[in-house]
């Protein structure tokens, strides 16, 4: 472990020498984690702890140094509060009579993250690295890409947008959880805290807990998000698809406003939430009548699965919004007069473009199941369900187009392509002709005609087994480098850039060797490690940042 003693265990960069981090400005001296792992504990002979990045009610999760591939990762200890303890030789004992929780628990700790590692071609799921158990408890090894909180995002960018800003970030969102649910994965603390928008401009979900972290009424420290946590989390019941679906309905909600919604407990009581005039003239009709039947409070009356909710919010008109449930037991008030929610405030606007289109008709609601509750004010006014004219409606069938030199990432943000096929990664190899991530082969054949929901099975490429680190990359700029090894096909985590003192006669941050060595061949999955020169005394003006600027998370091109 002689090697690693010069890394910061803050961001795993090479310290120089220097207890302050220079790039990071992480202080090892005044760390302070009670019942964390302490620094550059060895698990497993192989992963390196560094400090904590945060805790749940489940555990601890870690920054690490996998020292056999040279990658930093993220470590997730089973530690959950309240109900175990460290030891000064680092393992964990049970507190108290909470024998039957805690092991209940590791069990299924381990089975949750199994089933996420079956996940590894999901883009918006970290990929899980390695599962063991030691010290008396469970550990998980996931992929560690930067990113910011989508909260943070938000904030970074004026804290709203609009539909069709946001929509080449949640449509993929909506298939990944759809993806979760039916391999046996329900999240139930999806929240702006737990999505994470990475430097690639994708969006991801991160803490995974066991169910009881998510259930206010357990044995377990519970972590639940006030505004995106469904009724029956607070209270005990049973979580189901369609609390991840009142959740990610609740994300769009606080997208589109700037505000999330009410808690479901203080809805309860009042229900109040509405959307002003200025935004539902913004949001296409099928997005708020969905999110209507996706943010009734109680599940029953809910929008079910994430299949229903995509149908609903991806162009096709949803069916009509369910009945408001009325409040129940002590809380129970005497209805007030026929209020109803205000999602379509722009319900003129509407109509207008209906006579205009001759597209829409005003349907008539006969029956008492389409009354609007007197008690509720989330319910879309009778006179704006609308149809579209069967003339518009999508094909039947469809022709299968031809998917190769095309990532699956792409494909899922296609809505014509996530609403007819249900796509699988079934194979990866190398290729020398097709890219790195690329589509090389597809299982139905090109032009064949298709209904919806048709499973179209990919082979993608690993790009080509061997590459040439090329000669050129010397006398590079850096940042220059950088873009060029990540042409080659090259995973950004798998790419290091060090500082070193070089040739006087090589100029500031540029490339004067690397390892291996330039045109030498290595496998893509190799590191990389290139060097720039450090020796010359440039003026401040002229000197560069050695990291990404903050901003450059307002800059995603949407």
């Amino acid at each position: 472990m002689q090697e690693f003693n010069d890394l910061c265990m803050g961001c795993m960069s090479a310290l120089s020498g220097d207890k302050v981090c220079s790039a990071c400005g992480f202080d090892s001296s005044a760390y302070n984690e009670p019942n964390a792992l302490p620094l550059r504990t060895m698990l497993a002979g192989r992963y390196l702890v560094g400090k904590v990045l945060s805790t749940t009610g489940e555990g601890i999760n870690y920054l690490s140094l996998d020292t056999v591939t040279e990658s930093v990762v993220k470590i997730t200890e089973y530690f959950p509060a309240g109900i175990c303890r460290r030891n000064s030789d680092s393992t964990v004992s049970i507190s108290g009579d909470t024998s039957y929780v805690y092991n209940d628990g590791i069990l299924k700790f381990i089975d949750l993250h199994k089933k996420l590692a079956g996940l590894s071609d999901v883009s918006a799921v970290y990929r899980i690295i390695d599962i063991f158990e030691v010290n008396n408890t469970a550990y998980s090894i996931t992929e560690y890409l930067p990113g910011i909180s989508f909260k943070e995002f938000l904030i970074r960018n004026g804290g709203v947008l609009k539909w069709e800003q946001i929509r080449p970030l949640f449509l993929p969102l909506v298939n990944a959880v759809r993806t979760l649910h039916k391999n046996g994965i329900i999240h139930g603390g999806i929240s702006p805290e737990t999505l994470i928008v990475g430097r690639d401009g994708k969006m991801r979900i991160s803490d995974f807990c066991i169910s009881e972290v998510r259930n206010a009424r357990s044995e377990m420290t519970a972590q639940l998000y006030p505004g995106f946590a469904a009724i029956e989390q607070y209270r005990g019941e049973e979580i189901t698809p369609a609390t991840d679906v009142y959740a990610v309905a609740a994300i769009l909600f606080r997208t589109l406003t700037g505000n999330p919604p009410p808690d479901s407990k203080q809805r309860t009581e009042k229900d109040n939430m509405s959307f002003s005039r200025s935004v539902a003239e913004q949001v296409p009709r099928n997005v708020l009548v969905a999110m209507a039947n996706a943010l009734q409070l109680e599940p029953e009356k809910r929008t079910a699965t994430m299949d229903e909710f995509r149908e609903n919010i991806q162009g096709a008109e949803p069916s009509e919004p369910v009945q408001a449930p009325k409040n129940n037991g002590k809380n129970n008030k005497k209805p007030s007069s026929n209020k109803k929610y205000v999602l379509i405030a722009a319900l003129a606007t509407a109509l207008i473009l209906a006579i205009i289109a001759g597209v829409f008709y005003v349907l008539t609601l006969n029956n008492s199941d389409e009354t609007v509750s007197s008690s509720s004010e989330m319910q879309i006014s009778q006179e704006s369900y609308l149809t579209i004219d069967a003339s518009s409606t999508p094909e039947k069938h469809m022709s299968v187009p031809d998917f190769s030199g095309k990532s699956v990432a792409e494909l899922l943000e296609n809505n014509e392509y996530a609403e007819w096929f249900d796509f699988k990664v079934v194979k990866k190899e190398y290729n020398n002709k097709v890219s790195r991530g690329k589509i090389c082969a597809q299982s139905v054949q090109i032009g064949t005609a298709v209904k919806k929901g048709t499973v179209v099975e990919f082979t993608v490429s690993l790009g080509p087994e061997q590459i040439t680190v090329p000669k050129a990359l010397k006398g590079m700029h850096k940042d220059q480098a950088l873009i060029e090894a990540l042409r080659l096909g090259i995973d950004y985590d798998n790419i290091t850039i060090v500082g070193k003192l070089g040739d006087e006669t090589t100029e500031e941050f540029v490339v004067f060797e690397t390892s291996p060595a330039m045109g030498t061949r290595m496998n893509p999955d190799q590191r990389l490690t290139i060097y720039y020169n450090t020796n010359v005394v440039v003026p401040e003006s002229s000197s560069e940042p050695e990291t990404s600027s903050e901003d450059d998370y307002n800059n995603f091109p949407w």
